[in-house]
């Protein structure tokens, strides 16, 4: 097994292994490089569906998406992330991750890492950007960590309530069904979590699915928040992935917010099959 870094800011590749068939010792160096480098891709996995399962729940729980209708046919727990069309209609989510984003952060318990798998890639399209938290509350001043002092964001997965996103077109018909019916009440976490694991302070806030702060008034909480969202989104702080057919990714939604980049041609296929691991109560 060979783990190489990817960027200077975050991001490993690990060749060599084949993930469904780990020793003990080899899968907790794993883990040890999954917190250091926040995400790993590996290399040319052949993993069906109950392969990539067994990886992901030797991380821990796994969790089901409240989408119920982009699931795989057989694993509850898994999802389809796909711009492939059966008789006109798209076998899996085409516009998932379409804005910065942390997973189930609209939930009173977030997910602990996130794990996507390459079924078929596009010629054109379809990169996924990460972006570093630990680094985004790191590089912030003095001053403007002792603010973030104690202050609660309001999440939400209603896109409806937050102006700083669109509902997809393919959305727009159906929109209350898919956001307003299904979304669970409101979650509200530290703007400012630590990591349970490593103990580092990361900002925890996203354009997609938080929509206010507690502790401020309207004007000022959404003033701050532009602040910090265009603060995390410097390219300093990103890593952008170029697939390869048949890599598996997993990243850590504790110090990590993402994005998928889109820009997939009519006609091309990005097909995903992606699984998510539950976490516990930032704090």
């Amino acid at each position: 097994m060979q783990i190489n870094p990817l960027s200077d800011v975050l991001g490993a590749e690990v060749v060599g292994i084949d993930v469904g068939n780990l020793e003990d010792e080899t899968f907790d160096k794993i883990h040890a490089a999954f917190l250091e480098h926040h995400v790993l891709v590996f290399r040319d996995q052949e993993l069906p569906p109950e392969r990539q399962v067994g990886f992901a729940q030797r991380f821990g729980e796994l969790d089901v998406h409240i989408q119920k209708d982009n699931k795989h046919s057989g694993h509850e727990a898994m999802q389809i992330l796909s711009t492939k069309k059966v008789d006109g209609k798209y076998v899996g989510s085409p516009s998932a991750g379409d804005a910065w984003h942390s997973d189930l952060s609209y939930t009173d318990i977030p997910t602990l890492c996130t794990m996507l798998y390459a079924v078929e890639i596009p010629e054109v399209g379809g990169d996924t950007e990460w972006s570093n938290m630990y680094q985004a509350y790191e590089t912030l001043s003095e001053e403007t960590k002792e603010k973030l002092e104690g202050l609660h964001a309001r999440h939400t997965f209603n896109r409806f309530r937050n102006p700083r996103v669109e509902v997809p077109e393919i959305y727009k018909e159906i929109g209350k069904e898919r956001y307003a019916d299904i979304a669970p009440p409101d979650a509200v976490h530290p703007l400012v979590r630590t990591h349970p694991e490593t103990g580092r302070k990361a900002l925890y806030l996203s354009e997609r699915f938080t929509i206010g702060i507690e502790e401020l008034g309207e004007e000022e909480g959404q003033a701050l928040m532009d602040e910090l969202i265009a603060h995390q989104k410097q390219r300093d702080f990103i890593y952008r992935h170029k697939w390869n057919l048949h890599d598996l990714t997993i990243w850590d939604n504790r110090c990590l917010i993402h994005l998928a980049c889109g820009g997939v041609p009519e006609g091309q296929i990005r097909h995903m099959h992606r699984v998510i691991v539950r976490g516990d109560k930032p704090f």
